[in-house]
């Protein structure tokens, strides 16, 4: 069994929005990552990435193509595949759910010193922190 869990690498003026997990969360607590969640049974990816994205910002957004996808075995969750997403805001005020507690516009310097190590390996892994749309 495994869970799949869908992010956005959501882009504004060639900055990524972040946010810092609650300290109440169970998994990584006070971590800074992308928005994004857990795929429910009866959503396809693209309702599952705008559902969480709304939840957990309140905004509404275009997603532009797939980034990359890849699996980690965790001891919360065990096995969970990920796939992250390029998206845009169609809208600009952010509003955290009570899943986070912090967000930021950074750009991808601050991305690589804020998030954690294991999602910025990954997305070096995969080229997505040098895409076209970060560099222009």
């Amino acid at each position: 069994m495994f869970t799949v869990i869908m992010k956005a690498m959501v882009l504004k003026n060639n900055k990524i929005l972040i946010l810092k997990r609650h300290t109440k969360q169970k998994v990584a607590p006070d971590k800074w990552e992308m928005t994004g969640g857990k795929l429910e049974i009866e959503e396809s990816l693209e309702e599952c990435l705008t559902r969480e994205v709304k939840e957990e910002t309140n905004l509404d957004i275009e997603i532009k193509r797939i980034l990359y996808a890849t699996d980690h075995n965790t001891e919360i969750l065990g096995k969970v595949v990920i796939i992250v997403y390029l998206c845009e805001p169609k809208n600009d005020e952010v509003i955290l759910s009570h899943e986070h507690s912090k967000f930021k516009w950074v750009e991808v310097e601050e991305f690589r010193r804020t998030v954690f190590s294991e999602i910025v390996d990954d997305m070096d892994k995969y080229g997505a922190l040098s895409i076209e749309e970060l560099i222009n």
